[in-house]
Parts: C-alpha cells; sequence; structure tokens
C-alpha cells in the first residue's frame, strides 16, 4: 500500500501531456509574434538606411562641384532601384568614375517628381545650387504605406520627410 502511495505522490507532481501542449502552443504564438516584429523592424531600417545613403550621395555630388574636385560638376541620377553619383551633367553608362548605389531589394524609389521632369540633379560650380527641385520618395515594396521623402532644394540642400 505504501509503495502505490509513493508512485500517486511522484505521477501528481509530473506534468500531463495537456499541460506541456498548451505551454508549447503558447510559445509558439509568442515567437511568431516576435518574428513578425523583427522582419518589421528591419524592413524600416533597410528603408531608413537607403534613404539617408541617397542623401550622403546628394551631399557628396554637391560638395565635390563646390570644391570643384577634378575641374567638374557632379550629379545624380535617380532611378527606380538605384542611385548614381556621376561626373559632369551627361550621365554614362560605361564611365568608370559613377558610383551606383543599388537600392535594397526591400525598397524602391516609387516616384521621381523634379522640376521639368528629369530624373537627375546636377550642382552649380560657385553656389552649388541645385538645378532641379522637387521630391524623391521611397516605400518599402511589401508595405507601400511605409515611405520617406527626400525633398531637393534650389540651395542644392536636401531633407528627409
Amino acid at each position: 500500500m505504501k509503495l502505490l502511495k509513493n508512485h500517486s505522490q511522484n505521477f501528481s507532481k509530473a506534468f500531463s501531456l495537456l499541460e506541456v501542449s498548451i505551454v508549447t502552443a503558447i510559445a509558439l504564438v509568442l515567437a511568431s509574434l516576435s518574428l513578425s516584429t523583427f522582419f518589421t523592424v528591419s524592413d524600416n531600417q533597410a528603408l531608413t538606411k537607403n534613404v539617408e545613403y541617397t542623401i550622403s550621395l546628394i551631399q557628396q555630388a554637391r560638395t565635390q562641384t563646390l570644391n570643384a574636385q577634378n575641374s567638374s560638376r557632379y550629379s545624380i541620377l535617380f532611378a527606380s532601384s538605384s542611385v548614381t553619383l556621376f561626373k559632369g551633367i551627361t550621365y554614362s553608362s560605361t564611365s568608370p568614375s559613377n558610383i551606383q548605389f543599388n537600392l535594397s531589394q526591400k525598397v524602391r524609389i516609387s516616384s521621381i517628381n523634379l522640376t521639368g521632369g528629369t530624373k537627375q540633379v546636377s550642382f552649380d560650380f560657385i553656389t552649388g545650387k541645385a538645378n532641379a527641385t522637387g521630391t524623391v520618395s521611397f516605400i518599402l515594396n511589401n508595405d507601400p504605406k511605409a515611405s520617406s521623402t527626400i525633398i531637393l532644394y534650389r540651395t542644392g540642400l536636401a531633407e528627409i520627410r
């Protein structure tokens, strides 16, 4: 009788299969929520980094023009999946001095609204003024509501909105 009593006490201290299943299900739900949040944050970071790098290329083109580096003007060409800094005011895809930045596969340029309908901006030697003003909008491919816009001013300066 004593042996049966000890056995039933040990059995009541163990977890049932139902309890283990419930805990496992809860853990899986929490893990899936965490992964979803992680991917959303990762996508938003990709958008931010792409827009910030584009701003840095715009600033670099303007600075190089103001410094008359290589006695040249520098320009930026916008495309749906890339941004290119190039020497001069006429783009040549074969120029070895081009700095092409391919956007993340998660991000694309959704609209380029520059004066004159152009897709490029150049800067003046002495003033650094831009020959085109307007906006360039970036979006996440899997979430078009997540967007960021660069505003290009006549002064040659740019900001993110």
